[in-house]
Parts: C-alpha cells; sequence; structure tokens
C-alpha cells in the first residue's frame, strides 16, 4: 500500500513505487488522505523506487504544504534528491 493511514502522532507513512504507472493513483490516495487530515510530517522510507512522475507529486505535497516536514528519505529517494539538489526540500 503506497499510502498508509496518519499515524497516531500525525505521521503520513508512504511507501511503494513512486512511478508513472501509479501516479494517477498515487495522487487520488494522497488527495484522499490530505481531505481527512493534515499531518505534522510526511516519512518517506517506504518508497522504493522513483521517477519523473513520483517526483512531481513530493513537489506537489511540498508546495501544497509547506509546513509538513519531510522525513527519513528512502536510499532511492536521497539518491534522486541528491542528483538533482534537491536535499534541501527534505527535513531529515
Amino acid at each position: 500500500m503506497p499510502v498508509l493511514p496518519t499515524s497516531p502522532d500525525t505521521t503520513l507513512h508512504l511507501g511503494g513505487a513512486f512511478t508513472i504507472e501509479r501516479a494517477a493513483e498515487l495522487q487520488a490516495l494522497l488527495l484522499h488522505e490530505l481531505q481527512q487530515r493534515t499531518p505534522q510530517a510526511i516519512n518517506l522510507e517506504g518508497i522504493s523506487e522513483i521517477d519523473c512522475a513520483g517526483l512531481q507529486l513530493l513537489l506537489a505535497l511540498r508546495r501544497q504544504l509547506p509546513s509538513v516536514r519531510l522525513i527519513a528519505p528512502s536510499p532511492a529517494l536521497q539518491q534522486m534528491f541528491a542528483r538533482l539538489r534537491l536535499n534541501s526540500l527534505l527535513d531529515n
């Protein structure tokens, strides 16, 4: 499951493949979850792979919720953000 319900500490846990094949599904799941509540943090450690479409989803999240912390990036996410010099968007 790519989007897990917000935990009691109001952290949203993301996981799975954030790729173009799943972009529409992920967008719908994120939209549904964010309509229910606004998390204090989004945990990214479960993201197994990411492409440009997945990156667009995360950047849209950051733009929509600038005060929400993006924490615990997975190795795949760390690698992509380092290559694109976007590490400043993460709140390790």
